[in-house]
This record gives C-alpha cells, structure tokens and sequence, in this order.
C-alpha cells in the first residue's frame, strides 16, 4: 500500500521525537535530512513501514543504539504474561473460546508503540482486557468466512506483529489447533529488531515456540513486504492455504499480494479511521480478496 500524505506527516513527527532526548543538534538536524531524502526517493508503492525500516538504518548511523525497544518489549511481554490465567479462564468459560481468543488476539493489537507514538497506555491495556468479550467482529461475515476456510485447511501462516501482543497470539493459536487438529501452524515474526515488534527471541521468551514453528520474515520491515522478505517466508507464503495477518504493518505491506489473508487489527490513525469509517481503536477482520478498495 502506497504510503499518503497523512502518512508523511505521521512518520516525520515520530522521527523528530524519537531524537528529542538527544543534545547533538547537528546530528539530529542530518538524520532529519535524510529522512526527508528517503521519502522524497521512495520508489513507487513503498509502503509507510519500508520507509521505517530504511529511517532506522540511518538512525543507527547517526544514534546508534543496539535495540531502544528492548526493554519496552519484555515489559509488554511481562505485562499480558502476569494477565494470561485470568484470560485464559475467560477464554474457556466463554461459549465460543475459539471466537473469545480471537478477540482477544485483536485485541493485543493496541501494544503498538509505533502507531500509538509510544503512548501506549498500560492502564487502559488492562481495561481493554477485562470488557475484551464486549467486542463484536466488525466484519461477522469474516469470522464466518475465517472459520470455513480453516475447516478445509491444511497450512495456516500466523504472522505476528507486536511484543505483548504476541502472548495473546500464542493462545489464539493454541485455540485454532483445538478447534483444527489437522491444521498444521508456522507463525512468523521479523527478521530483524523493528520498533516494538516480535523477534525471534521474544517468540522464545514468550513460549510461541512451544506451540507451534517459529519462522521469521528475513527482513527488518515492520510488516512483509514482498519485495524484501526472505525465501523461507514466501515459500511459507506460498505453501499456506490461509493466511492470518496482524496489524496494520502487516496490511500496508500485504495488501494486493493474492493470497488468503485475513488481517487482523485496531484502527489506530485517522487514514485508517477514515478508510473504514470506524472509531479509533475499532477492531477489524478484512480479508484480502474481499478488502473494500478504499486505501
């Protein structure tokens, strides 16, 4: 998905607040530059989250600093970890858990430190996950439809996005391979530290690895991009009857490559809120040879 205007003013303000907390101005004002440069020449389609990735290539140069996510993702690993007893209890009791993990998987879409500008709000994480059953499929038509195309299924790929979040997906995936027992599951992460997304030592942190096969994308972009991810995710792409996909990175980037996803995520900025014509923090189920042309 090409990235748009709103997009450019989006991603400058989250750069120029990303290097507040530095001194050097004559390097804060040389990253800008190239920042600005790396927009100007995105080729034709580039998405916002290839363009983040090339921005933190040049941030390393210029403030280098190994993973200024780290911390913030094992907190938010931490923080649904101490949860998940008393979410899976609600999972459990619930009369459809399948339909109650999913939920809660979308759910664990908002730990976005991304989308959100680092104001991810613990608090009201929590109150999210105590009314999480309140929530309805915006697109029930797609939950149906999910659901049949698992029915038939014999390769699922679960692309994960966020820290956190990625707990919550370990338990919709434990539910999906209950409800499929024939379903054989790989869940991908990202190739290499982007943002606050999952790695394929939060995966280990977290336990995913237990539950199913761990791959990752091959690439440092917050989402998979076709043109950039590595051969063991196209040919997992390419062997999958259905496709699960996370977040919003993970749509910009996908949207238009044909296969059988389903994305899952919350509307978190005003092109996605206007796009859908939802509130902020909506929860969606598009599939990707059914998506409304409106992006």
């Amino acid at each position: 998905m090409q990235f748009k205007p709103d997009c450019v003013e989006c991603l400058i303000k989250r750069q120029v607040a990303q290097v507040s907390k530095y001194d050097d101005e004559e390097k804060k004002t040389a990253y800008l530059r190239e920042v600005c440069r790396i927009i100007a020449d995105a080729p034709r389609g580039a998405s916002s989250p290839w363009l983040v990735s090339r921005f933190n290539r040049v941030f390393k140069k210029y403030f280098f600093e190994e993973d200024i996510y780290g911390e913030i993702k094992k907190e938010s690993n931490d923080f649904v970890i101490k949860r998940l007893p008393r979410v899976e209890a609600a999972v459990d009791a619930y009369e459809d858990p399948f339909y109650a993990a999913l939920l809660y998987a979308r759910l664990g879409n908002y730990i976005d430190f991304g989308a959100l500008h680092g104001k991810v709000d613990m608090k009201e994480l929590d109150e999210k996950l105590f009314n999480a059953l309140s929530e309805k499929p915006a697109e029930e038509s797609e939950y149906e439809n999910l659901k049949r195309d698992l029915e038939t299924a014999r390769e699922l790929l679960y692309i994960t996005d966020n820290a956190g979040e990625v707990v919550l997906d370990k338990l919709f995936i434990k539910k999906i391979k209950e409800k499929y027992p024939r379903l054989s599951v790989t869940a991908a992460v990202r190739g290499a530290p982007v943002l606050n997304d999952v790695t394929r030592d939060d995966a280990s942190y977290v336990g995913l690895s237990d539950v199913c096969r761990v791959i990752d994308n091959g690439c440092d972009v917050s989402g998979t991009p076709m043109s950039d991810i590595g051969e063991e995710m196209k040919k997992a792409l390419s062997l999958s009857d259905v496709v699960i996909a996370k977040g919003q990175g993970n749509f910009e980037t996908m949207l238009g490559c044909g296969y059988n996803v389903y994305y899952l995520f919350l509307c978190k900025c005003d092109l996605f809120v206007r796009a859908f014509s939802v509130p902020r923090l909506t929860g969606l189920i598009v599939n990707e040879r059914r998506a409304p042309h409106v992006l």
